[in-house]
């Protein structure tokens, strides 16, 4: 709207800086602490692990990024904390950011392409809700749930005379997280739910042909994926004996982007996708990793050409400073 109601085409030199987070915290207690500033989602395992060092695969596992914002970072307030012992230890959070916007919701990637950031102004008309509960008691497990909602992302929109409809987005996300000396081992799940579907692919695929949207159809009702991985940590099996940290992995995942579509839309089964992936990490040093990996896709539950990939990369992740607190003795 600041752009007078047409979309951007500029093309000169320049760009942007995205920050993934920046933030103000203020901790006066273990189980409360405040957060304002851009922050992370929690919303699907994969947004909270995000960093290559946290998954074995050598690109980040498909299914969650082919149905929500991946790293998915907003702009708002986290209010989060943990409490209780150390054998039945919960983490919680709530948040408060800005929304999706229905222009970007389309048939391949549901509503990955409704975070907003094309435009020097974010929309805060809807606002989005975020809650997560987590538990950590037992050593090395962590199991997890999220909750996503915006009432509605129509309201979002670049031109509030798009939609006379709303658009109302839920989205439950759970994990389970485990890690020792000679296993680790993930599974997530994720399920979305879009309301007026059916009314939002008509008039999505209007949208200008100037605008930056894909304008494809249908939109589903329902996405859904779930997924598991595995790796065997040799060098914690043979303790004592010199050994490469060698990290033999599997992986098995499903996704849908079009899990249920309203009529009259039909879903489409190219979508329906389900894979197996075995490969290898090696760890010279903790922060970096080498890792190689097979992958075969299986496409409409069969009725299509399967899909066979490999794939070689070099994964980094470091801090370059630390929040310490110093202390002097009185």
């Amino acid at each position: 709207n600041t752009e007078n109601g047409e979309y951007e085409t500029e093309v000169e030199k320049g760009g942007e800086v995205v920050l993934e987070q920046l933030h103000i915290t203020y901790s006066p207690s273990p189980w409360f602490n405040l957060q304002m500033g851009h922050v992370v989602l929690p919303v699907g395992t994969w947004n909270l692990y995000h960093e290559p060092i946290n998954y074995l695969s050598a690109t980040r596992p498909e299914g969650e990024r082919s149905m929500v914002p991946a790293t998915w970072h907003e702009t708002g307030i986290k209010l989060y904390g943990q409490f209780g012992r150390r054998w039945a230890s919960f983490q919680w959070a709530a948040m408060l950011t800005e929304g999706l916007n229905a222009n970007g919701f389309d048939r391949n990637n549901w509503v990955v392409s409704g975070k907003q950031g094309l435009f020097e102004d974010d929309n805060f008309t809807s606002p989005a809700y975020t809650v997560r509960l987590s538990y950590s008691g037992l050593p090395g497990l962590t199991i997890g749930g999220t909750f996503y909602y915006c009432a509605n992302a129509a309201a979002n929109s670049d031109k509030p005379q798009t939609y006379s409809f709303r658009v109302p987005v839920r989205i439950w996300s759970a994990d389970a997280r485990y890690n020792n000396t000679w296993l680790t081992a993930t599974a997530n799940l994720l399920r979305g739910n879009l309301s007026n579907s059916a009314a939002l692919t008509g008039r999505n695929v209007k949208l200008s042909n100037n605008s930056p949207y894909t304008r494809t159809a249908p939109i589903a009702h329902k996405a859904a994926c779930y997924g598991m991985e595995a790796g065997l940590k040799l060098k914690g099996l043979v303790a004592g004996k010199r050994m490469p940290d060698l990290i033999p992995f599997a992986r098995y995942e499903y996704y849908n982007a079009q899990q249920q579509v309203d009529a009259p839309y039909v879903a489409d089964e190219r979508l329906k996708t389900s894979l197996w992936t075995a490969g290898l990490n090696y760890r010279p040093i903790p922060f970096i990793i080498i890792k190689a990996d097979y992958t075969q896709r299986r496409i409409g539950g069969g009725a299509y050409n399967s899909e066979n990939e490999f794939a070689l990369g070099v994964a980094f992740a470091g801090w370059f400073f630390s929040d310490r607190t110093t202390r002097k003795k009185s």
